[in-house]
């Protein structure tokens, strides 16, 4: 091949990636195809800190067929929906924790929606049990979605609590295990303020398996019986998935 070939096909390369990125070819949206979570989105998705895992946490707390599934944060209730949305399919309950009054909110699927005002450490410490068996329940999580303060003696008292409460092949998922640049992005592009909890949640769960995480970055692991998947994008998400025992 000729030196002016060579060019000709280098500059080629060139405008391809750059006609690539102005269609936008790095950025990313999200689609939803299954009814029961088409049906909770309603005209679709906002941007927030968290709309950008929706699809995501759908998955993980679908996956392992759950029978019940908590959530320990849930403000206004967006990924509450989604949990309901899973429940609906998985024939499970979802039992929805938080220090604020939620229990107005217009939830989809109300018959499998519970909330429970109170701080969450200690309903898991001393009210969950009874809760469960009030509902004829197994007092074990399938999945348990955790958003609440943020911080890390908080988050270090959940995982301590909650951990006893998750099934043998359960889910513990955490959200905001990314928030140290005072600014995140999302997978379309945008970018929001954030705030800098001084790796309160990730460090909680450095602690809890013994690692040390680089959070920016995708990475999954597997120690300590836990198969751990992060997304580093829109402020976090990391997932411990119990390994079966063999």
């Amino acid at each position: 091949m000729s030196r002016l070939s060579r060019k000709i096909g280098e500059i080629e390369d060139a405008l391809r990636k750059l006609r690539f990125l102005a269609q936008g070819g790095t950025r990313y949206s999200q689609a939803f195809y299954c009814e029961s979570l088409r049906a909770v989105l309603g005209d679709g998705i906002g941007t927030s800190d968290i709309s950008d895992h929706l699809s995501t946490l759908f998955y993980h707390a679908l996956e392992g067929s759950p029978k019940l599934i908590v959530e320990l944060g849930t403000r206004g209730g967006e990924s509450t929906r989604i949990l309901s949305a899973a429940a609906e399919i998985a024939n499970a309950q979802v039992l929805s924790v938080d220090i604020n009054d939620c229990s107005n909110l217009n939830m989809p699927y109300p018959h499998r929606w519970h909330f429970v005002r109170q701080n969450d450490v200690a309903f898991g410490r001393k009210g969950f049990v009874a809760w469960c068996r009030q509902h004829a329940l197994e007092p074990r999580a399938d999945a348990i979605f955790i958003d609440t303060s943020h911080f890390y003696e908080h988050t270090k008292d959940e995982i301590a609590v909650w951990m006893d409460h998750l099934s043998n092949t359960g889910v513990m998922i955490f959200h905001d295990t990314n928030t140290g640049r005072g600014l995140y992005g999302r997978c379309d592009g945008t970018i929001d303020l954030g705030w800098d909890n001084q790796r309160g949640v990730i460090r909680a769960i450095e602690e809890f398996l013994g690692r040390r995480y680089e959070e920016k970055s995708f990475f999954v692991d597997a120690v300590k019986g836990f198969l751990i998947r992060h997304y580093p994008n829109s402020n976090g998400l990391t997932v411990l998935k119990r390994m079966p025992v063999v």
